[in-house]
């Protein structure tokens, strides 16, 4: 933080017990003072470029942490919340809206098209403010940029075809790029990701637009870039949830690839592929937490005949895995409730699969007011048998008939433990515990199979093969009389996933998202550092080595090396007989033998 130094404080010996070593008495921006230990620590601001913020800090005459940080801060001041860091680009959470001084808003389309028209003088791009769009402007000109001719012919045609396919000597590819935002929880990578795809398909649009039949007769319309963009808010509201530090945090990791035509330049298709799903939140939350947004959203924005058909009548503090808080609806959920409804129009869902889709929400929430409790007078050498509560038998007839499953079969599965023994089939009663561990990996399983149905068929209707229907226009239909070969593409690729998080009780979603986050880190360090030192060495250059925090030792510890062990594996080794307790203690003895170094167990408490 910038300080200006009041006083240099001489302490003698007799002094220091009473006042430790300070030695200077210094005064901050906000007119507190603050005792500074170590007077040399202190990093003077010597040139103007140490005051004025400089846009990119690789032009800082001093580049050191305190240098950088007071770089940011005068900026976001400012409210320039983008720096960029040579090819890197920083970004500061603003919380608000930002209007820039020549009137517009931030990420207003008329911004978006500075960027894209400095296509027609190369250098103007670096004339502009560091920006979002000028990240996602630099990817798609590489790309278009990087096509090679190779040549080679494509394969003979088949009889009779010869007259339908032009063969030419040459085939044209692209070098593919990649976006990767990355940043503790709630720094602003999904609305980041949000604000790139924009950009991509505002500057790529095709007036084109492909007209599909509705059951009704009619037809609906819908562009290519308008299905990849609603495709963000269907995402966000099944697989985003209020956390402590964010109001809206991605609970899962994306990797979103934007295929483009690159003779014309623009989009031809995209496809998401989803990483860790938070399971665990599907079924409990910590306070002021919620579940995902959709659960709250059906109560706030359904109308009445959708909630009795559910049978969600009772709102939100009747249901357990809503934490059975009604404060914790918000006042944006209604109307996000039919934004995500147009969402599931736009990808194709008729009314009947959209309902199911309500339905299959309405089953998880059911399920988990599910209660066990013991059968009185029943027990044997495994322990209490568990039971389903008269009170709660509605709830399991309800998920049941919405997921149509026989109810039965469900509470068997729920009760009994299958094992296999000698060729025999063995149904051991479970207690209340294992029940409702059971319960709650069933809601798990439901929801999160739906989620993953729901990406399968967001991909489905941006697929480059999608088959269209007879109805669709023949000129955008891939097939086609005479055949033509597709177009060559390229694609962009926007990774938005989990940042770094330390809780008080950490899980093992925590440690795998840690683990790929550690990962990303030392991509980082390897091409940022390692290739660009040993480049500059190979070719001569003047230049002063630079030392980073190497974090392979931690992915070492995490998956093991060649021929070594990690907490991985021995997690893998350690998921044998005994219950979960057993297994927790058997897997932290592990650790301690294998990890704990030669100061014993107490190095890993």
């Amino acid at each position: 933080m910038p300080c200006t130094v009041v006083k240099d404080i001489e302490i003698d010996d007799d002094s220091k017990d009473k006042f430790g070593s300070i030695s200077a008495l210094v005064k901050t921006a906000d007119g507190q003072l603050h005792k500074i230990s170590d007077r040399k620590k202190l990093v003077p601001l010597t040139v103007p470029e140490d005051y004025d913020g400089v846009p990119d800090v690789l032009y800082l005459p001093n580049v050191t942490e305190a240098s950088l940080l007071h770089a940011l801060r005068v900026r976001y001041n400012r409210d320039e919340i983008y720096t960029s860091a040579g090819p890197i680009l920083m970004s500061v959470n603003p919380y608000k809206t930002i209007t820039m001084k020549d009137g517009l808003d931030l990420y207003a389309e008329e911004r978006m098209l500075l960027y894209r028209n400095s296509k027609s003088n190369p250098g103007a791009s670096s004339n502009l403010p560091c920006h979002l769009f000028q990240v996602a402007d630099k990817a798609y000109k590489e790309l278009l940029k990087s096509v090679i001719s190779t040549d080679s012919l494509p394969p003979s045609p088949r009889k009779g075809e010869d007259t339908l396919i032009k063969l030419t000597k040459t085939s044209r590819k692209a070098m593919n790029q990649s976006i990767v935002i990355s940043g503790e929880s709630g720094a602003g990578k999904t609305e980041a990701t949000k604000k790139i795809m924009q950009y991509l398909a505002g500057v790529t649009k095709n007036k084109a637009t492909t007209a599909e039949q509705c059951d009704n007769g009619g037809s609906k319309t819908t562009s290519l870039e308008d299905r990849v963009l609603s495709s963000n808010p269907l995402l966000e509201s099944f697989g985003n949830a209020r956390t402590l530090k964010n109001d809206n945090s991605s609970r899962f990791g994306k990797f979103i690839k934007i295929s483009f035509n690159i003779e014309s330049g623009t989009i031809a298709g995209a496809s998401i592929s989803n990483y860790l799903l938070e399971k665990t939140r599907i079924t409990t939350q910590i306070e002021g937490e919620r579940n995902y947004h959709i659960f709250y959203q059906i109560f706030s924005g359904a109308d009445d005949a959708t909630l009795t058909k559910f049978k969600l009548n009772d709102g939100v503090a009747a249901f357990y895995y809503l934490g059975n808080r009604p404060t914790l609806k918000s006042r944006h959920d209604a109307s996000a409730f039919e934004e995500t409804m147009k969402c599931l129009d736009q990808i194709g869902l008729v009314e009947k699969e959209k309902s199911d889709v309500l339905g299959i929400l309405a089953a998880v929430l059911h399920i988990g007011n599910i209660v066990f409790e013991v059968v009185k007078g029943e027990e044997d050498h495994s322990g209490e048998k568990a039971t389903i509560s008269e009170s709660s038998a509605e709830s399991l007839k309800i998920a049941c008939n919405l997921l149509d499953l026989e109810e039965t079969k469900v509470s068997e599965a729920l009760l009994t433990k299958t094992l296999s023994v000698g060729g025999k089939t063995i149904h051991k009663p479970q207690d209340v515990v294992q029940a409702s561990d059971k319960r709650d990996a069933f809601a798990k399983l439901v929801y999160s199979s739906l989620f993953v149905w729901l990406v399968n068929k967001i991909n489905t209707t941006l697929d480059l093969d999608i088959a269209l229907p007879e109805s669709a226009d023949s000129t955008f239909s891939p097939v086609r009389c005479p055949y033509t070969p597709p177009a060559p593409t390229g694609f962009i690729g926007v990774l938005d996933i989990y940042g770094f998080e330390n809780f008080v009780n950490n899980g093992f979603e925590q440690l795998l998202i840690n683990y790929a986050n550690e990962k990303l880190q030392r991509y980082f360090n390897k091409h940022v550092f390692e290739v660009e030192q040993i480049m500059y060495s190979d070719e001569g250059v003047d230049w002063t080595y630079i030392t980073f925090n190497d974090n392979q030792p931690c992915l070492d510890l995490i998956e093991g090396g060649v021929g070594n062990v990690g907490v991985l594996s021995t997690l893998d080794d350690s998921g044998g007989m005994g219950t979960a307790a057993e297994r927790d203690v058997n897997f932290l003895a592990q650790l301690h033998q294998k990890f704990g170094g030669v100061t014993g167990p107490s190095t890993m408490d």
